[in-house]
């Protein structure tokens, strides 16, 4: 508790921390030559830069073109962009891989004012952002949840310790839409997705942002990078970010902080260190737990304010993670590298939250109590990378190599708290209800769960050159996994062990081929096994065995506007056995540490086909839209793939004015979904039924101001339209009503 009440109080000290490195940066502008350029990432001219002729023919090109940078940063199309780490680590760009790839760079980041993994999932082709609650958002692609998430390559992803990521930190984010079991040994056919951290650069930049929005979200973000020696061969960044924010619901608030600072040294030629540290907190107050209901106590529609929320103040869940990383890259002759990076993570996440139960009477507002729960777990984490990559010659052609070998190692800790199942509040009326409620006592009893997993595997990866238009991509994984947890009593003695599973020498093949039909049209087609270890565990507290099954995808790709513009058609199908699903014979939170009971069913399959574009139409027109049709087959009790749509359209475009208004960036995107089912659905007269939402549609707006050459106005409205939705049906809570942002941005 204290560390939870401790972190609200880090804002305003962080706050002051960017103004002071910000009006430092001011002061170093004046003097270094380099602080005229853009952001670091952006500070190069890229290939389009040079490739897209100047449109302001009455102006000097020089001064018309660094103009041109200030105002618009320009960025390589997602085609020519190299995705290694995110999928088979060969050095592939998106149009050389075969399975569909979706980039969010940073210019996109700031413009639409995405500061959340939340706010970036919800603009990818094909993918759905499903709201448990506040705390819990859910990410499926292709029918499947995305449980793969990445930084730089690695695997972070933990369901206990991690928080919706903040954008602060990463200078792009790859979404690879397929399998991805051949580097990270665990394969799931959704999406793995790639968060590219910002790297120390060896010239002076200098970034700050401020943001308010509505519900009193205030934001403040810094990002400096500086060389450390004249040449720059040793040089540092450090990116903070400190936010506070209301809701539309009702006494939710949430702090957060993020920052991270990072070393590099080039300490001899070809010979390249990092080390960082990295950490984010996340404070809220009041978070969402459960429901919102959707019929009153007669069966009616309850027809509740979106405001509605069943946490009393004194709610929390909190969540802690630091990782200290380190990266040695290493080049072997003019043809091979070697890299190996070090993560280090610890997160700690502790909850007293609390759920409605009931149904509210239509005219009284009366019939729901609160119900409690408190947790709390501490979470390690290690894992090591290491891998060689470079080119073979063989039979008069070059051929690109990778091998390596990596293991994560996670142990989580779980103490047990005295129960709060006899603890509850009966609501008077939930429709004038101000939160009120009794804090209900508790302890720690000194019994606990330590639940170690460890996984590790090597691999290989090939492009071969088979002829000049024809790629054939080969690749394997062997795996070895094993996971269990130890019980220990109030005395620390050891009680028992639970859930122990193991896998040996587990193969995972992966084979796809490119073969180019046109300069600018390529054809593809991929296959790859799926082996995926699971945290669900069955009635008797026992982990599930493996998801087991196969992804196969077949496309098209092709360049447009002088590769401006990329696109790409794929089609795909997915199957999986033993995939967990809730146990409908089994209560909401019955195991012991307050999780619900799972099965493992067979048959779930998903196929369908995607459309997707991305790029520049013209040197001031950009566009990202995609199309996506799923068809998903599933178990009668799975409740979770109950409400994904059939069909979803995603769209994202922005326009530089011309002319006197060539400051002024403006833009707009939609997301829409066809009608979604829920099933099982339960109903206070009739048990259970079948609930429907039609079509829907929200449209997002931005707007984006260069006031000169270093500093930037920006608007962002969300939800324009103020559509009224449920973001589940199955577990149901309203989705975000409209809101706005206004953001100033300054580059030194």
């Amino acid at each position: 508790m204290s560390r939870s009440t401790s972190s609200a109080l880090q804002v305003l000290p962080v706050a002051a921390a960017v103004a002071l490195l910000l009006s430092t940066a001011a002061a170093v502008a004046q003097v270094t030559p380099a602080a005229s350029s853009t952001s670091a990432d952006a500070a190069a001219p890229s290939e389009a830069d040079s490739a897209t002729p100047s449109d302001d023919a009455t102006t000097d090109a020089k001064t018309a073109g660094d103009r041109r940078r200030a105002l618009d940063r320009v960025t390589i199309s997602a085609a020519r962009k190299k995705l290694e780490g995110a999928s088979t680590r060969l050095p592939l760009t998106a149009r050389e891989t075969p399975q569909s790839v979706s980039s969010i760079d940073a210019e996109r980041l700031e413009n639409e004012t995405l500061i959340s993994i939340n706010d970036v999932m919800q603009t990818i082709t094909g993918v759905n952002v499903s709201f448990y609650d506040t705390q819990r958002p859910l990410y499926f692609a292709r029918g499947f949840q995305i449980t793969d998430f990445q930084v730089d390559g690695i695997p972070t992803y933990s369901g206990g310790t991690n928080q919706e990521y903040d954008t602060v930190f990463y200078s792009r984010i790859d979404v690879i839409r397929g399998a991805n079991g051949l580097t990270t040994g665990a394969g799931i056919p959704s999406a793995t997705v790639n968060m590219i951290r910002k790297r120390p650069e060896k010239t002076f930049s200098a970034y700050g942002a401020m943001v308010w929005g509505s519900w009193d979200h205030h934001r403040v973000e810094a990002d400096v990078n500086t060389p450390l020696t004249s040449d720059g061969r040793v040089r540092a960044r450090f990116i903070a970010a400190a936010q506070e924010r209301d809701s539309f619901r009702d006494r939710y608030s949430e702090t957060k902080t993020a920052f991270m600072g990072a070393v590099e040294a080039d300490l001899l030629p070809g010979t390249t260190l990092t080390v960082g540290y990295q950490d984010q907190n996340n404070t809220p107050k009041a978070p969402i737990w459960g429901t919102i209901p959707r019929f009153a106590s007669d069966g009616s529609l309850a027809n509740l304010s979106r405001a509605t929320s069943f946490s009393p103040s004194w709610t929390r869940w909190s969540r802690q993670n630091g990782t200290v990383y380190a990266s040695l890259e290493q080049q072997l002759g003019a043809d091979w590298a070697l890299k190996v990076i070090a993560n280090h993570s610890e997160g700690d996440s502790f909850s007293l939250r609390t759920y409605g139960s009931g149904y509210p009477d239509p005219k009284t507002g009366a019939g729901m109590k609160v119900l409690a729960a408190v947790g709390q777990s501490w979470e390690k984490r290690d894992s090591l990378d290491v891998y060689a990559s470079g080119t073979l010659s063989l039979f008069g052609r070059a051929h690109d190599i990778v091998i390596g070998a990596n293991g994560v190692k996670t142990t989580t800790t779980t103490p047990t708290y005295t129960s709060l199942a006899s603890w509850s509040y009966a609501i008077p009326d939930i429709r004038t209800w101000d939160g009120t409620a009794p804090m209900p006592t508790f302890s720690a009893t000194g019994a606990k769960r330590i639940a170690t997993t460890e996984q590790s595997g090597i691999f290989g990866t090939a492009r071969w050159r088979l002829t000049e238009p024809l790629s054939l991509i080969t690749g394997a994984r062997v795996s070895w996994w094993k996971t269990g947890t130890d019980a220990f009593n109030a005395a620390g003695n050891f009680t028992g062990n639970s859930g122990a599973y193991k896998v040996t020498g587990e193969v995972s093949p992966y084979v796809g081929f490119v073969y180019d039909l046109l300069p600018s049209l390529s054809v593809y087609a991929s296959y790859t096994d799926l082996f995926k270890p699971q945290n669900y565990k069955d009635k008797n507290n026992n982990l599930l065995a493996p998801i087991r099954g196969s992804n196969t995808e077949i496309g098209l790709k092709g360049d447009l506007f002088d590769k401006r513009l990329a696109l790409s058609f794929a089609v795909f199908e997915a199957k999986q056995d033993n995939y967990a699903v809730r146990d409908s014979s089994q209560p909401e939170g019955s195991l012991p540490d307050g999780g619900s009971a799972y099965i493992g069913v067979n048959g779930t399959k998903t196929k369908g086909f995607e459309f997707d574009a991305a790029g520049r139409i013209t040197d001031r027109w950009t566009l990202d839209a995609g199309y996506a049709n799923t068809r998903i087959t599933r178990a009668a009790t799975d409740l979770i793939y109950a409400n994904l749509p059939r069909h979803t359209v995603q769209l994202s475009t922005s326009y530089r004015m011309p002319g006197a208004w060539e400051r002024l960036t403006v833009g707009a995107g939609l997301n829409w979904q066809s009608t979604v089912t829920g099933y099982g659905i339960p109903h206070p007269t009739l048990g259970t039924v079948t609930v429907t939402q039609p079509s829907y549609l929200l449209l997002n707006l931005n707007a984006n101001y260069q006031l000169n050459d270093h500093v930037s106005l920006g608007l962002s409205v969300r939800n324009a339209l103020d559509k009224t939705y449920w973001a589940n049906l199955d577990y149901p809570n309203y989705g975000d009503p409209r809101s706005v942002m206004v953001s100033l941005r300054g580059r030194f």
